[in-house]
């Protein structure tokens, strides 16, 4: 049973450690197909269909990839299409010279382009009346908005990033918890209260990558003049690291008798965070060790 145990938390610990990266690599990879598949091929085709159908295309096919439309190589020698352009091997030479990082280029100029005509306020407004057809359809107006936030969420102009560290009576009234800005509010509680509210994640002790999403109303939010990080390392240690101009001069705790003052100072910079977090998840693992069966059957 011990043994069964031991193989049982090795492979969780090589699930926690290698599914993060191999997750990431399945991502990128995913993000890297569809733009090959999907933007960039199509592009190259595009590209290659100009150079092929057009006359200002067989300028550019002489110039920079040798291949001259009128040339003898090119012309069908004989039957019905003899002294005609053979098209199918000038599109073969040109495959085999063209260059497929052309694509990938224009694609990126595409993409600077049309974000340029959206900043202008005709194209804002032709963006909206898009959406709004969008909203239309019947299945397009389920998947739209949501593929919309998921996009916006990971490249929003305005990085999703805490700025504001804020403290918010939470989870009672004389009770504060420092919280981190996030958003405006929900709409519907905004007009149902009639107040304006903000959306504030409050991390938990000691691992600030969880915590809750709460409303509050702006009036109702203390802004503190620490920085993002200063409120980690106060989570983190549990209130023990307190930045030094907002450490109060009088010492509260002396006043009272029944309160002692920490025993141990503890130093985190925020290189050492992540081994914190670590230690967190050794000590997890330590205690699915401490029920193992060989211990509750003693």
């Amino acid at each position: 049973m011990a043994v069964k145990a031991s193989l049982g938390l090795f492979f969780k610990r090589g699930l926690r450690a290698l599914l993060p990266t191999v997750l990431t690599i399945g991502v990128i990879l995913i993000v890297v197909n569809f733009f090959s598949d999907k933007i960039v091929e199509p592009v190259n085709r595009s590209i290659r269909g100009f150079l092929v159908d057009t006359a200002a295309g067989h300028v550019v096919l002489d110039a920079v990839y040798g291949i001259d439309v009128d040339d003898e190589n090119y012309k069908h020698p004989s039957g019905l299409d003899a002294g005609k352009v053979d098209w199918d091997k000038v599109g073969d030479d040109l495959r085999e010279a063209y260059w497929p990082f052309i694509g990938f280029f224009v694609a990126l100029l595409l993409v600077f382009i049309a974000g340029f005509i959206l900043a202008t306020f005709v194209g804002k407004r032709i963006l909206g009346r898009f959406e709004n057809m969008m909203g239309k359809f019947p299945v397009v107006k389920v998947i739209y908005p949501y593929a919309r936030q998921v996009v916006e969420f990971f490249m929003k102009e305005k990085a999703v990033t805490f700025n504001t560290v804020v403290a918010v009576e939470y989870p009672r009234r004389g009770i504060y918890s420092l919280g981190f800005v996030t958003g405006n509010g929900l709409k519907k509680i905004t007009k149902t209260t009639g107040r304006d509210m903000v959306n504030i994640f409050v991390p938990s002790s000691p691992t600030p990558v969880t915590g809750y999403t709460i409303f509050v109303p702006v009036e109702d939010v203390i802004p503190l003049p620490i920085t993002v990080d200063e409120a980690v390392r106060i989570a983190i240690s549990g209130g023990v690291l307190i930045p030094e101009q907002q450490q109060n001069p009088e010492d509260t705790l002396a006043k009272y008798g029944d309160l002692e003052p920490p025993s141990i100072t503890v130093e985190i910079d925020p290189e050492e965070m992540s081994k914190v977090l670590e230690g967190i998840d050794d000590a997890d693992d330590q205690a699915g060790d401490d029920t193992s069966p060989d211990r509750t059957s003693s």
